[in-house]
C-alpha cells in the first residue's frame, strides 16, 4: 500500500483541499475570492513538489545546477 501512494499523497491532498474549497463556495460559506485563492494556493503545492522533486532527481544523477545570480552584477 505505502509503494502504491508514494508520491501520490500531495496530488490527494491538493484535490481534496480543491474539492472543499469548491463544496464550501457552493454551501455559501466562502465567496469566489476565498474560493481561487485556496485552489491556486494547492495547485502551488503541487507545482513546488515537482519542482523538489526533479531538482533532487538532477542533484541524485549528478547533473550541475546553474550558478546563482549575483544581484550587484548588471546583466549586461
Amino acid at each position: 500500500m505505502k509503494k502504491t501512494l508514494s508520491g501520490k499523497k500531495t496530488y490527494f491532498t491538493a484535490g481534496a483541499a480543491v474539492i472543499t474549497a469548491l463544496g464550501a463556495y457552493f454551501a455559501g460559506e466562502v465567496d469566489l475570492t476565498v474560493t481561487i485563492q485556496a485552489v491556486f494556493a494547492a495547485m502551488m503545492v503541487v507545482f513546488l513538489r515537482k519542482g523538489v522533486t526533479s531538482e533532487a532527481a538532477k542533484a541524485a544523477n549528478g547533473e550541475e545546477a546553474p550558478a546563482p545570480v549575483d544581484p550587484n552584477k548588471p546583466n549586461g
